[in-house]
C-alpha cells in the first residue's frame, strides 16, 4: 500500500510542478520564481493535517552508521537548502539525514538573478545554477538551527561550513560548534565545503592542501564530532587521491565525492539574458557516471567512509554506488524534481539486504 501511495504522489508532484513553472515562466524564464512558489505550498502542507499524507517508515534493515552517527537510511538531503518546511517533508518521507546549506560568515545575496535555470544536457534532464552561496550568515544560524520538530525526528544533520579564507572556515565553524557541544542532540555532524568559495589567494582550499591540512587539525582539535570533506567534481583523479591521503591522517572523516560541475551556460542552449552569470553548477543524471568512477577510485585506494552525491535519482543508480563502496548517498535535484522516490527506493532497497 505504501508503495502504491509513494508512486500515486509521484505524479502528483510532478504534475503539479510542471504547472507551476509553466505558469511561473509566463512572466520570465527564472526558474526560482517556480521553486519559490513551491516552497510557500511546501510550507502550507506542512503545517497543516495533510502532512501526514507524506509520512511513510523506513524498513528497519536499511540503516547504516558513520562512525557514531546512526542513519535509518543510506539516503540523505545533500547541502542545498535551509528550508526547514523542505526538511520537515524530507524526514516525513523517509530521509535519512540531512545537510544544511553551506553557512558563511557574513550574510550574502548571493548572484543576480536568473542563476538558476532547467536544462537538457546531452538528452538527461539536469538543473544549472550560480546562486552564489545565498545565507544570512552564522549569527543568524546558530539561533535557528535546533528546530525541535527536526531534532525530534532523531536522524544526524549536517551542518556545512564555507569561507572566503582559511580563518573564515575555521571562525564560523567554532561560533557553530559551541552551540553544537552545548546541545543535548548528538547526531550533529560537519560538512567542510572546500570546493566553494575561493580563499584569499584565490584558490578552494581543494586547491591547497596546506591550508586545508590546517583547517582540518584546528577543526579537529576543537571537534570530536564526525567531519565530512565535500569536494569538487571538477577536481582530476589524481587531486582527488592527494585529498584523500592527507585524509587518512584525520580522526572521524568521510569524503563526499559530489558537487555540481561547471559548465558554460550558453554550451546548454541557455541565452544570455536567461542565465546571470557566463556558466554555473550542473547538476542531476548528468553527473551520475563521473559520480560512480570516484567511488571506485577511492574505494580502490583507501579506507575513508564514502559520500556519493551527484546524478543519483533512482535504485539501480543507489545500489551501483552502495555495491561499488559508499556509505550513504546524497541527493539534490531528485528532492526538487520528486522527493517521493525516496520511500519507493528505500522499500526496494529493504528487499536486497
Amino acid at each position: 500500500m505504501n508503495n502504491v501511495r509513494s508512486k500515486f504522489l509521484s505524479i502528483k508532484y510532478r504534475a503539479i510542478r510542471r504547472l507551476i513553472i509553466m505558469q511561473q515562466s509566463l512572466l520570465k524564464k527564472d526558474l526560482e520564481r517556480a521553486i519559490i512558489v513551491g516552497d510557500k505550498i511546501n510550507h502550507l502542507l506542512m503545517n497543516s493535517p495533510f502532512k501526514h499524507l507524506f509520512k511513510f517508515s523506513i524498513p528497519n534493515n536499511i540503516g547504516t552508521h558513520l562512525y557514531d552517527l546512526n542513519f535509518p537510511s543510506p539516503i540523505i538531503a545533500a547541502s542545498f537548502k535551509d528550508d526547514m518546511s523542505a526538511f520537515l517533508q524530507w524526514q516525513f518521507i523517509g530521509i535519512g539525514g540531512i545537510t544544511y546549506k553551506t553557512v558563511l560568515k557574513d550574510p550574502s545575496e548571493g548572484n543576480k538573478r536568473p542563476r538558476i535555470q532547467e536544462i537538457n544536457h546531452n538528452g538527461s534532464y539536469a538543473l544549472l545554477n550560480s546562486l552564489g552561496l545565498p545565507t544570512k550568515g552564522v549569527d543568524n544560524f546558530i539561533n535557528h538551527f535546533e528546530h525541535e520538530k527536526l531534532l525530534s525526528f532523531n536522524r544526524p544533520i549536517g551542518i556545512s561550513i564555507g569561507g572566503d579564507s582559511v580563518n573564515d572556515y575555521v571562525k564560523v565553524f567554532e561560533l557553530i560548534n559551541s552551540r553544537v557541544e552545548s546541545s543535548s542532540f548528538n547526531q550533529f555532524f560537519y560538512e567542510i565545503n572546500i570546493s566553494c568559495p575561493n580563499t584569499e589567494d584565490g584558490k578552494c582550499l581543494s586547491d591547497d592542501l596546506n591550508q586545508l591540512s590546517f583547517v582540518l587539525k584546528k577543526l579537529r582539535s576543537l571537534s570530536s564530532k564526525v567531519i565530512v570533506v565535500k569536494t569538487s567534481p571538477d577536481s582530476n583523479d589524481n587531486e582527488i587521491l592527494k585529498i584523500c591521503e592527507l585524509l587518512s591522517s584525520v580522526d572521524k572523516i568521510a569524503i563526499n565525492v559530489g558537487n555540481t560541475r561547471y559548465v558554460l551556460a550558453e554550451s546548454v542552449g541557455l541565452e544570455e539574458h536567461h542565465f546571470s552569470k557566463p556558466g554555473g553548477g550542473l547538476s542531476g543524471a548528468p553527473l551520475f557516471k563521473d559520480t560512480l568512477e570516484r567511488v571506485k577510485l577511492i574505494n580502490d585506494s583507501f579506507q575513508i567512509p564514502i559520500i556519493a552525491t551527484g546524478g543519483i535519482g533512482n535504485y539501480s543508480q543507489v545500489k551501483s554506488v552502495v555495491d561499488s563502496g559508499a556509505t550513504l548517498i546524497g541527493m539534490a535535484s531528485q528532492l526538487v524534481t520528486d522527493p517521493f522516490i525516496i520511500p519507493q527506493i528505500n522499500n526496494k532497497l529493504s528487499y536486497e539486504l
